[in-house]
């Protein structure tokens, strides 16, 4: 099959989890002998016309087109300004290929113009809007300024699109709300074996819990802050924060350590792997890529049910909270650190990774969704 795949970047060259997706999509398309025509950005200072991270035999299959993002100036809702620009830049760069392609696959706001324009010859075109984070509730005045803007921009582009991709759990529940439920299709994000970890250390006297992710409001991280200074006292337990975390914002305890952005996959394995418990107090999600690679190193999950974590997080290999509130995040660590089923939860986790959420499985399940689309148009 010939495959157009419309992003704003892949991995390594944009960093995020829709890019992290991206890149994995790529990758396997390609693996399977199918032509992927990549229309995506750079934000590096890596060459991301030499797609360095693809083996030789990939790259063959991949025909890459780079698009630069529109920046402009900060005003308010620039993000929707920019993204509709940048669609219209990858529609005129997709023309001259349109009739070679026979499905389309966009990720957030990349088809917006394409659909707009739509014509005759234009093949089936999927979008996927991840975690639809506009529909979730976040604690943000700049999010609640913006989000009926975005609700109105996601509803244009799924009513003209032939299928909407869905992460599954409440992610299926918001597009039904707002499409045709018999155009969504549930397609989790996945990862590939090289994160499995072969064994998982034993559990100490001291529960070590990690947090993975960037400063945002929408993390839940002043309130993981506030549950942390309530435990204080304890000496059961250490943390580690792995990601940009602003200084006013650290806290100044022994037991915390902040380890600042990392780059490295292999770093960030070797420290996840040294844990027993993640966090992820988030008030808004798609399925996060974090949870399931701390899952695939061996670690339990205390997590907020939002977007379509209740997928991998359960009472088998972790704790699920109803909110990022301050006393639930607490109550969770502390049942955390006393329960004497801790091992097993973080075996539960790699060995649900193992069974449904590796790349290939994952992408062979919607390469027959996309056979089948061909088939019926």
């Amino acid at each position: 099959m010939k495959i157009a795949l419309l992003t704003d970047g892949i991995h390594p060259y944009v960093i995020g989890g829709m890019q992290k997706h991206s890149y994995h999509l790529v990758r396997e398309l390609a693996r399977n002998g199918h032509t992927v025509y990549l229309f995506h950005c750079n934000e590096s200072k890596l060459d991301a016309a030499k797609l360095e991270f693809f083996s030789e035999e990939e790259r063959k299959n991949i025909k890459s087109f780079l698009i630069p993002f529109p920046h402009k100036k900060y005003y308010p809702l620039h993000y929707i300004s920019e993204s509709y620009d940048y669609s219209e830049s990858i529609y005129s760069a997709l023309q001259p290929f349109i009739s070679e392609v026979d499905f389309i696959f966009a990720q957030g706001f990349c088809a917006w113009a394409l659909l707009k324009h739509r014509k005759n010859n234009t093949p089936p075109v999927a979008v996927h809007f991840h975690g639809l984070e506009m529909f979730q509730n976040i604690p943000s005045v700049k999010a609640k300024l913006s989000r009926r803007f975005l609700q109105k921009a996601v509803n244009e582009n799924l009513r003209k699109a032939d299928y909407a991709i869905s992460l599954g759990g409440k992610i299926t529940t918001i597009l039904n709300s707002i499409t045709d439920k018999n155009k969504v299709w549930e397609v989790p994000v996945a990862i590939e074996k090289t994160w499995l970890t072969e064994t998982i250390g034993p559990v100490s006297d001291k529960v070590r819990f990690a947090f993975v992710g960037r400063y945002e409001r929408r993390k839940g991280i002043p309130e993981l802050n506030e549950a942390i200074k309530s435990l204080s006292g304890s000496t059961h337990l250490t943390f580690d924060f792995i990601g940009e975390i602003p200084e006013e914002h650290k806290l100044p305890y022994s037991f915390v350590k902040y380890h600042g952005k990392i780059s490295s996959e292999g770093e960030i394995k070797k420290i996840l792997s040294g844990c027993d418990v993640l966090i992820c107090p988030s008030y808004a999600e798609g399925m996060p890529y974090v949870i399931m690679e701390a899952m695939a190193c061996g670690l339990a999950v205390i997590a907020t049910d939002v977007g379509a974590v209740s997928l991998l997080v359960n009472s088998d290999n972790g704790w699920l909270i109803n909110s990022p509130k301050t006393e639930n995040i607490a109550e969770a660590i502390n049942t955390a650190i006393d329960d004497k089923s801790l091992q097993q939860k973080k075996s539960a986790s790699l060995q649900k990774i193992k069974a449904n959420y590796l790349i290939e499985t994952v992408t062979a399940s919607l390469i027959q969704n996309i056979r089948q689309s061909i088939n019926k148009s």
